[in-house]
């Protein structure tokens, strides 16, 4: 069975089986409700959804939220008062360079709030982005990993949204190949898509951070891959050298070393263009980046007045002694 095939049809096993997270899904219906009916699905990715990080207060459940129309949809959050820009701004804005991140919040059936970090992009970029023809690394980079569709407007929602799943899978042998060694089993592959694709972002983790990954996803994530590898063989692009592991048929020429880098450099630009986005689009952005460094930083931080009223300005010095000094506080 060819790669692209096995890969859907993993993820359609998992989807059948996997109990959805329900908090994650409550957020889902939500959105589904504030979002002005344009919302054709919700996924749960991220440390929460693997359990890789502790929860706390501060704890958001990260969501991608797939839309038919921004403006509607923001128009939706706007009425429901979870967006208080103005939503023709905001929707530009997700044109312009999606996904946009925004934060939304809603009361659970027991009536405790729970806190969506989610990354909002129409439905027919979600699809080139986790494709061959991405323009840059952000869904690829985070939907390799374990995620679930926890809502879903129809049944043809529901299966677009897991091809393009099985997509992120498949594309990640054409990002990892220079990396890869002469010789790999699944472990070792999936070990190694995650050091490079973290290696490639700009993160408050400490290091170590993609080996906690590994553990607490390789149930997952090792028997997916194993299998997609083995398709891998079939499609004549890997070849079996001894039971369970692999190398490559064709070798990484410079040519395509020089492709991947520049294609994780404009990653890098296109990830810093964002961030000055998310100053428009994420309601309370400073209050959550500072909690969010406290957590992996394992230290309080306290902002003067000076950079908590003019953060743009006066906030720089603080990150870059954070980004210099993170591994070396663990």
């Amino acid at each position: 069975m060819p790669a692209r095939e096995v890969a859907q049809e993993l993820l359609r096993e998992r989807a059948a089986r996997a109990p959805l997270g329900p908090e994650a899904a409550g957020l889902g219906q939500a959105l589904a409700a504030a979002g002005g009916g344009t919302v054709r699905a919700v996924v749960f990715f991220g440390s929460q959804r693997s359990q890789a990080a502790a929860r706390n207060e501060w704890s958001a459940f990260d969501l991608f939220v797939l839309t038919s129309d921004y403006r509607r949809f923001y128009r939706g959050l706007n009425e429901a008062g979870q967006l208080r820009r103005s939503p023709a701004l905001v929707a530009g804005l997700n044109r312009w360079l999606p996904p946009n991140q925004i934060s939304f919040r809603a009361l659970d059936q027991a009536g405790v709030e729970r806190h969506g970090k989610c990354a909002v992009i129409d439905e027919q970029a979600f699809g080139r982005e986790t494709s061959a023809v991405r323009r840059d690394h952000f869904c690829a980079g985070r939907l390799f990993q374990p995620a679930e569709v926890v809502y879903a407007a129809d049944e043809t929602a529901r299966a677009s949204t897991l091809n393009a799943l099985a997509s992120a899978h498949l594309v990640t042998l054409d990002w990892i190949r220079p990396w890869l060694p002469e010789s790999f089993d699944a472990s070792e592959y999936c070990r190694t898509l995650l050091q490079v694709s973290l290696s490639r972002e700009i993160r408050p983790e400490p290091g170590g951070r993609a080996g906690a990954l590994f553990e607490a996803q390789q149930s997952e994530l090792v028997p997916l891959y194993a299998r997609l590898l083995e398709a891998y063989c079939q499609d004549r692009v890997l070849r079996l050298v001894a039971p369970g592991r692999y190398s490559l048929v064709s070798p990484v020429t410079a040519r395509e070393r020089r492709r991947v880098e520049a294609y994780f450099r404009r990653s890098l630009f296109r990830a810093t263009a964002r961030w000055a986005k998310y100053v428009v689009t994420f309601e309370a952005w400073l209050d959550y980046i500072v909690r969010k460094a406290e957590r992996h930083g394992g230290e309080r931080v306290v902002l003067s007045p000076r950079e908590r009223r003019f953060p743009l300005l006066f906030l720089w010095p603080r990150v870059f002694r954070y980004l210099r000094d993170k591994d070396k506080r663990r």
